[in-house]
């Protein structure tokens, strides 16, 4: 009987000794991730890139520097932005950049962009209610690069979709939520130069 309950003492004194490792190793494990994803995001945030794995520094054709790997972009120097444009614009994709209305072109025709202005960690629209007629977009992907001027800066209701409709004419429009104003959405286009 003794034998048994030292028996006993041994198996769950192990037992809990297993339990106690895999404890520690599990928490060290989760720490390491935890460090790991603060260091990609603070290379995120400080080379304003998505995927800061290739970070080789590159200019295109006009001078403007960009990652490498993150060839699709929308530069607007006037207001300091040079942001990652993503396909889509689910919540999800305007938190980490610039999204791209799916069902709008990426090249010729008209080209409709959204980010957030507002709240989040990247703001990319924040300023475009400051650009005036005359100002410079550029945008930038695999197959070149491609100017545009300003030529409206307007609000428009929420459920004004035709800013988004296709064109003949080669356009950029930008669109962002108007702030403070839940129902109205800031309208930017600009023509190809």
């Amino acid at each position: 009987m003794l034998k048994n309950k030292k028996y006993i003492l041994y198996i769950t004194v192990i037992l809990i000794s297993v339990i106690i490792f895999i404890s520690m190793v599990y928490i060290q494990l989760n720490l390491f991730n935890i460090q790991k994803k603060r260091i990609s995001s603070n290379l995120v945030q400080k080379n304003n890139i998505i995927n800061p794995i290739n970070t080789t520094l590159i200019s295109d054709e006009i001078g403007i520097k960009y990652k490498k790997g993150n060839n699709w972009r929308i530069v607007i120097q006037k207001i300091n932005v040079n942001a990652p444009i993503l396909e889509g614009t689910t919540k999800e994709i305007l938190r980490r950049g610039v999204g791209h209305f799916e069902t709008t072109s990426r090249w010729n025709g008209n080209i409709c962009l959204a980010a957030h202005n507002q709240g989040y960690k990247y703001n990319y629209f924040q300023e475009i209610k400051n650009l005036e007629m005359g100002d410079i977009i550029t945008y930038i992907t695999e197959k070149g690069t491609k100017k545009y001027e300003v030529i409206k800066n307007e609000t428009i209701k929420e459920t004004d979709l035709s800013c988004i409709k296709n064109t003949n004419e080669n356009i950029i429009t930008l669109i962002t939520c108007e702030e403070n104003k839940r129902e109205y959405r800031r309208c930017v286009r600009g023509k190809e130069i």
